[in-house]
């Protein structure tokens, strides 16, 4: 099956950057403070958006979010959409991505598929660094959002991980290294790796990526190095992704 995602999200003391923050205290779950955002479906499959960081960015603006399951079932496939309200209550645009949760479950059917699913407790990221060029931060009104998900029986399994990540100053800004283990009985391929730099209260500040065309043997491991971010802020959590084959 591929793209995958696979393995625990990991943490430890961010093609991406951030933009610079508007949270000197560090203490912000939302940034820009004030702006809000309402969920759009009753029941959200049990997942509560719980930081998000919208900033203007080099080239354009920018969006990182952190997402927990507080239901009572793993949240399967999930993804986070965001709906733009200008203060003319009008849309602006809208985007969608998939949630990294770091985590494969086989479904349980006999079928021996895997998907990744956010386990109850648990938190999920996402981030884009190429939001719509006609949104305006400072023109936004407020935000909804919802999340495309479904619920299965499952099963955990301990597919990859990460460990040894550090950071390493890069020009201007830092990176991040680290080792990814496959700890299936397959090979996996295509191993990708999304570092989020958060601040004290685990809002994510940025997001720095490391991928490869690899094949990863069962028991081998990939080194990587992230692209840089701006701010690597008190903490980080790492999500790896790879394909799985059928």
């Amino acid at each position: 099956m591929g793209g995958d995602e696979a393995g625990g999200g990991s943490s430890g003391s961010g093609t991406g950057g951030g933009g610079k923050d508007e949270d000197p205290g560090g203490g912000l779950h939302f940034v820009p403070a004030g702006l809000s955002s309402t969920e759009m479906d009753e029941e959200g499959a049990g997942l509560k958006l719980v930081a998000f960081t919208l900033v203007q960015g080099a080239t354009g603006p920018e969006l990182y979010a952190a997402v927990r399951n507080d239901g009572e079932s793993p949240s399967c496939d999930a993804g986070l959409m965001f709906y733009f309200i200008d203060k003319a209550d009008q849309l602006v645009t809208t985007w969608g991505g998939s949630l990294l949760s770091g985590r494969l479950y086989r479904i349980d059917d006999g079928s021996g598929v895997m998907i990744p699913c956010i386990a109850p407790g648990e938190i999920a990221m996402t981030g884009s660094t190429d939001l719509p060029g006609e949104l305006v931060i400072e023109e936004l009104g407020y935000l909804q959002h919802r999340f495309p998900a479904f619920t299965v029986d499952v099963v955990p399994v301990d597919a990859v991980t990460v460990s040894d990540v550090k950071t390493v100053r890069r020009g201007a800004g830092s990176a991040y290294t680290g080792t990814l283990e496959n700890r299936l009985d397959v090979a996996v391929s295509d191993p990708k790796i999304t570092v989020f730099p958060v601040n004290r209260v685990g809002r994510p500040l940025g997001m720095a990526t490391s991928s490869a065309a690899a094949d990863i043997p069962p028991g081998g491991t990939w080194s990587f190095e992230t692209t840089p971010v701006d701010d690597v802020g008190v903490d980080h959590v790492a999500y790896p992704t790879v394909s799985i084959p059928p």
